[in-house]
């Protein structure tokens, strides 16, 4: 998967709105009105990105009092895009077409600003299908991540812990105080989880990441040297 910066984008672009009383600054319609907000910036930094301006810098406006503010229509070419949030939920809205979403693609163009948009216009915006190849891959994730979680390799142990081999590396969960701990190779961990689910999404997440493997080989490498 392509890695993407994290963008805070769309914290930064509510809370300006919340400021302004999640309306246009201009007209005073908001999203009640089915206006769709956007942030627009007074001036622009070199270098610095769209949710690193100081509140003042920013006003909310609704998508067509900003294109009257730029005084031109809002350009469909030229977007780039920054980086992208996972909001948990469809608890987010695309600034351009106001659609419920949960992936924020922030997008920044050099003669109008920066918007929060979701999958579909993004693509759209930059001419590119980085945002949907992106989407297919955190749905391909989740869902390898679902089938290590339900997987039947799954075994409990004499010692009543669940173990599995996954990528050659023994993964083994104990109940430890009321909680669980993950023992990699022969490592244990110190870091406890409320319930066997987060031990494996922790561990699936380790091993996928290659950091599990990594610590693996380093811990062999010392060993060797001990020795």
């Amino acid at each position: 998967m392509k890695p993407y910066s994290h963008a805070r984008w769309h914290l930064y672009r509510e809370e300006v709105i919340k400021l302004d009383g999640a309306c246009c600054v201009r007209c005073r319609r908001g999203r009640a009105d089915g206006a769709v907000l956007q942030v627009h910036h007074k001036a622009y930094v070199s270098g610095r990105l769209p949710w690193e301006y100081p509140y003042g810098d920013c006003e909310t406006l609704c998508k067509g009092c900003h294109a009257a503010e730029h005084g031109i229509a809002m350009p469909k070419t030229g977007w780039s895009l920054f980086g992208v949030d996972d909001l948990g939920s469809l608890c987010g809205s695309c600034e351009l077409c106001g659609t419920e979403i949960r992936y924020i693609y922030a997008v920044g163009h050099p003669s109008w600003g920066a918007m929060g948009v979701g999958t579909d216009c993004c693509d759209a915006l930059t001419a590119t299908t980085d945002a949907g190849e992106h989407h297919a891959n955190l749905i391909k994730e989740r869902e390898k991540k679902r089938r290590f979680v339900d997987s039947p390799k799954w075994k409990v142990t004499v010692a009543g812990d669940m173990a599995m081999i996954r990528d050659r590396i023994l993964v083994q969960i104990s109940p430890y105080e009321g909680h669980y701990r993950l023992k990699i190779g022969n490592v244990q961990g110190v870091m406890k989880y409320p319930t066997v689910l987060d031990a494996k999404i922790r561990a699936f997440e380790f091993i996928e990441s290659g950091d599990a493997a990594k610590f693996i080989a380093e811990r062999r490498s010392l060993i060797r040297i001990v020795q």
